[in-house]
């Protein structure tokens, strides 16, 4: 076992991977200050504008600046350094961002007056976390790691029935019940609006039912505030752990800090915390030392009261080490991690019920590696594990449906609720072919697109006049260059990367594609999965721009510009704009 081929590749894969990052990061320090700021790796020029001082010498600092961008987000590792040396800076993680702002923890008072700078940092805790799952995993042999390297053959679990999986439909019900019965792995395909979420839900009501306290978890913060909202919502006593500044705030109420802080010992914490603020020397020191005595009492009583604990799995990584491990591990998003982040899990419990779609993006990988860019999921269901599909879409009409419905072997259907549309057509391309659109070179190997930006924004004005809120609308696109003109361009539509929407869903989404050039090329933007995800978004209305000439080479493209135009949604951008 301790020389298992698989896990001796996945090691040799992972060390590949931290050499790309490593190369990636060297190239961004090398760029100039404005491209750096423009691709997202540096903020600049920024001003210090409050310094406050906290335990144990840490310090926080809030810098101000007239364009902080997106591209930070709280709980990153980043440097501060001058502008006129941005390599040279000290040690940080952001605490808090906002269009204006960016607060910093650090160390030590930075020196100087500044202008500041802010850029990401190189930070490989996740994947030192990841080799020693590996490592574990071949040292101690279990039941599971046995089944996920293949010394067991794959079978398929008996059912199990419960009470939870009544209010569920037929599909998912079967799909429930097989994971509910599977004693180490349980798997479920949940295509986009098939209701996955409510499918794992139910099987956490089932598994707290029977006496377990299983963790829910998934790669992303919003995913995983969406398992905690509807798991709470179903009755659980759900704790989200993770860093605060990164939990939406509807979900701020079920943290372990809220709850420590609103809870039986909050009063006695409280007044601890007033008196410390107020002393110093010997008697701040005890002060503070019974401050986190009384914490990991609550802390203690709150996790072990607990049904359900929620968070990512790089906080179960980084964080998770003294959490007692559960036997079960519910998992969403599973199509979408790379399978050493499993192995961290797989070293703690002795089931892992795993939910996606591996027919949407996977693991991002910067390395490319090929055995990083097939998750887990899509692993074990090439090896043949049971991967039953839900079947029954709730998300958009069936106009919609026909443009992913070869995808998945045209077995979705939708539910009468959803499958007649309101609108005529619900699916628009509005070509660009022969309009001189053509792509344009950004940094870092993006593009962007002014004429398609031009037609997003006649067609943005149109829904304006049609009465639809800007709430209801999203706009998606492949390439970050595009991606800030658009959000410059409708300030307060939501606009990102398709990676960044997968999983989320607008009544109304528009689409760039960018890509127009004479000779057909197309980069990543020719993942078939991509394109999956991108069509999968809208409810009610979809609207794509795109170069039939550039995008119509590649069949999957063609495909979805044949349907829109079989049910009169297709339209010349000439006549459009006419």
């Amino acid at each position: 076992m301790a020389t298992d081929p698989h896990l001796l590749a996945l090691g040799a894969a992972l060390e590949r991977e931290r050499r790309a990052v490593l190369v990636e990061h060297e190239s961004f320090q090398a760029l100039p200050l404005a491209t750096r700021r423009a691709v997202g790796f540096s903020s600049y020029p920024l001003v210090v504008d409050a310094l406050e001082l906290r335990s144990r010498g840490r310090v926080n600092v809030v810098l101000r600046g007239t364009d902080v961008g997106d591209a930070f987000h709280p709980g990153d590792p980043v440097t501060l350094a001058p502008v006129g040396r941005p390599n040279d800076g000290l040690v940080a993680r952001i605490e808090g961002v906002d269009d204006a702002t960016i607060e910093l923890r650090l160390a030590e008072v930075p020196e100087g007056s500044g202008p500041w700078c802010v850029s990401r940092r190189l930070d490989f805790a996740w994947l030192d976390g990841q080799v020693q799952a590996i490592q574990t995993g071949a040292e101690r042999r279990t039941p599971l790691t046995d089944l996920l390297l293949g010394y067991e053959r794959p079978y398929r679990p008996d059912p199990r029935e419960h009470g939870a999986f009544r209010k569920l439909d037929s599909a998912q019900r079967a799909a429930a019940e097989l994971a509910l019965g599977a004693t180490e792995i349980g798997l479920v395909h949940g295509p986009p609006g098939t209701g996955k979420t409510q499918t794992l839900i139910a099987i956490l009501e089932a598994l707290v039912e029977t006496g377990e306290r299983p963790w829910a978890l998934a790669e992303s913060n919003a995913a995983v505030d969406q398992l905690a909202l509807k798991a709470r919502t179903a009755g659980l006593d759900v704790v989200r752990l993770g860093v605060s500044a990164r939990i939406g705030s509807e979900v701020q109420p079920l943290t372990l800090e809220w709850r420590i802080l609103h809870g039986s010992r909050a009063e006695v914490i409280r007044s601890l915390m007033r008196q410390a603020s107020r002393a110093s020397g010997p008697e701040g020191v005890e002060l503070r030392d019974a401050i986190r005595s009384e914490w990991a009492v609550a802390k203690r009583e709150i996790l072990g009261a607990a049904d359900v604990l929620a968070m990512t799995l790089g906080s179960l990584a980084t964080r998770g080490r003294d959490l007692a491990a559960p036997r079960t591990a519910v998992v969403d998003e599973a199509s979408q991690i790379m399978e050493p982040a499993l192995w961290v899990l797989a070293a703690k419990v002795k089931r892992m019920i795993l939910a996606g779609d591996p027919m949407q993006l996977g693991p991002v990988v910067k390395s490319r590696d090929p055995l990083l860019e097939r998750s887990l999921l899509r692993r074990l269901v090439d090896e043949g594990f049971c991967f039953p599909m839900l079947v029954q879409q709730y998300r958009f009409n069936d106009e919609l449906l026909g443009l992913c419905a070869p995808t998945y072997g045209g077995q979705l259907v939708s539910h009468p609720s959803v499958a007649t549309s309101t609108l005529s057509p619900a699916a628009r391309w509005i070509d660009t072919a022969g309009m001189g659109f053509d792509e344009e070179p950004d940094a870092a190997e993006s593009f962007h697109n002014p004429g398609e930006l031009q037609l997003l924004q006649r067609l943005y004005a149109e829904l304006v006049a049609e009465g639809v809120l800007a709430g209801d609308v999203g706009v998606v696109t492949p390439y970050r260059g595009q991606v800030l003109r658009i959000r410059a361009a409708l300030p307060g539509v939501e606009v990102g990367s398709v990676n960044a929407f997968q999983g989320r869903e607008k009544r109304v989404i528009l689409v760039s594609f960018v890509r127009s050039n004479p000779e057909q090329t197309l980069g990543f933007v020719a993942d078939p999965r991509r394109l999956n995800v991108t069509v999968t978004r809208a409810r009610d209305r979809l609207i794509l721009v795109g170069d039939s000439a550039t995008l119509g080479a590649n069949p999957h493209y063609q495909r979805v510009i044949d349907t829109i135009a079989a049910q009169g949604g297709y339209q010349s951008g000439w006549e459009f704009m006419d």
